[in-house]
């Protein structure tokens, strides 16, 4: 099973990449998603992220995940078999 397919609720969410550099570098628990958006608890705060605008890490791993090519229910996204890079 990839990352790809897992629940992210509960993982650490950081940010690689993104159209705006703010978004560079913010890290936190993923507490919900929805088909366009996560939300993260950063520093006791939550934060709603655009999926379509990041592309981001898990639990400080090597493979970075492409939030626009993600943009399904959570539920459709697990289930869905993705090509490998």
């Amino acid at each position: 099973m990839t990352e790809m397919n897992i629940t992210w609720i509960g993982q650490v969410l950081t940010v690689v990449e993104s159209a705006d550099p703010t978004l560079i570098g913010r890290s936190g628990n993923v507490v919900d998603e929805t088909q366009k958006t996560l939300t993260i608890l950063e520093n006791g705060h939550e934060r709603v992220l655009g999926k379509a605008a990041i592309q981001f890490t898990l639990n400080g791993g090597t493979t970075v995940l492409s939030g626009s090519s993600l943009r399904q229910r959570p539920e459709d996204r697990m289930s869905r078999k993705y090509k490998e890079a």
